[in-house]
């Protein structure tokens, strides 16, 4: 069976301890409601099975909005935006509470860090494809722009591992994760109340459209993010020389993200059928997507203090479907793009599959279930 780590890092993923520092504004009162629901989970219940449930819920219900707003004109039933929304606070409340589970049972491990952040990798992507649906940024008329939520957010989750890559410690800032979950859902039960209309609506106050506005919001917000993360990158190296923990450059993880961003930005403009503005969801499937596994791979190369590596497989897809838009199409474009997205799908699924499996021999660690007899430890960590 494949192996997708050496015995060495192996070893290294073992003895690795996680660390983070800083709060973010709402974290105190949520703390309040986090240390209450994880009081309600059975000791029982394994930390990454709380984990898979949330992502599942998530996929759920984002699924049906991916279905029925194929080219993101915002023409689906309020009632979905508000499942949606029920689904996202829930996978967001069952987020926050599996590490807490994992201290309360004696059960955390790095298996369980790797899996929390792989499954953050693919909400990553439901939170854009509801998002953009939500204030109906439509397809036809603004394609470039649902592109650009879209890496624009990945990138800066990627961002968001790659400087823990290189210092060894999770940085929270005050406007961070938990308070991006928290707009998110605000702004589907805002489209919940008053429709997808009230976004293409001007402001009274400045007379641009209120999808503009939360476009400009969204970049100000990821920008700063963004450049806080890359003056960790490039100034926090804690290896030989101000390298990263596995003692490469800094700048080493750059060429994989940076090749699948372009290609979804070259596939856009190449594409003789206009795929982005006609099937956006599926172009998204196809060439964003992907990016979910960069994301990943950081967090494993992060914890297995190994060098990142410059190729990966998740990149034949949209390179194949690009060169056919490019030199064709020798194949139809939508044919193609959903034999990408059955490609993208089966690459992670089965690649973090044999991941999880493989790390979870070697530590004797369940990855669904608990075998030693729960314990409940008199104090718990915040995160």
């Amino acid at each position: 069976m494949f192996s997708p780590l050496t015995p060495a890092q192996l070893q290294r993923m073992k003895e690795h301890k996680y660390c983070s520092q800083g709060t973010s504004l709402s974290e105190p009162v949520m703390q309040v409601y986090w240390r209450w629901l994880v009081t309600k989970v059975p000791l029982w219940m394994a930390p990454n099975l709380i984990t898979f449930v949330g992502l599942i819920v998530n996929i759920l219900t984002t699924a049906p909005i991916v279905l029925v707003d194929y080219n993101v004109d915002g023409v689906a039933p309020r009632w979905l935006y508000f499942l949606c929304a029920l689904g996202f606070f829930i996978y967001q409340s069952l987020d926050a509470i599996d590490g807490k589970q994992a201290r309360r049972t004696g059960t955390n491990s790095p298996l369980g860090e790797l899996f929390d952040h792989g499954c953050d990798s693919i909400s990553t992507y439901l939170v854009v494809v509801s998002g953009i649906s939500a204030i109906g940024v439509s397809a036809s008329e603004h394609p470039y722009m649902i592109l650009y939520f879209m890496e624009l957010l990945m990138l800066t989750n990627l961002c968001y591992h790659w400087q823990t890559y290189v210092c060894g410690v999770l940085h929270f800032k005050l406007i961070d994760v938990t308070e991006a979950q928290l707009a998110h859902i605000l702004l589907l039960m805002l489209t919940v109340i008053f429709g997808v209309e009230m976004w293409d609506r001007d402001s009274p106050m400045i007379g641009v459209a209120n999808n503009l506005i939360i476009a400009l919001i969204f970049t100000v917000f990821m920008v700063i993010n963004l450049i806080q993360a890359f003056y960790i990158i490039l100034t926090g190296g804690v290896g030989k020389g101000g390298t990263t923990v596995a003692g490469t450059d800094v700048l080493s993880p750059i060429f994989a993200p940076l090749v699948l961003i372009l290609l979804a930005g070259l596939a856009a403009y190449f594409s003789p059928s206009h795929s982005l503005e006609n099937n956006a969801m599926l172009f998204t499937a196809a060439f964003s997507l992907p990016l979910a596994k960069p994301i990943i791979t950081m967090v494993l190369v992060s914890v297995t203090k190994s060098p990142y590596p410059p190729l990966d497989s998740i990149m034949l897809g949209p390179l194949v479907a690009f060169l056919n838009l490019y030199f064709g199409p020798f194949v139809p474009e939508t044919t193609m793009l959903v034999a990408v997205t059955v490609y993208n799908i089966l690459n992670i699924t089965m690649w973090c599959a044999l991941l999880c499996l493989q790390i979870s021999q070697y530590l004797n660690t369940p990855i669904f279930i608990i075998t030693q007899p729960p314990r409940e430890p008199q104090t718990q960590q915040s995160h």
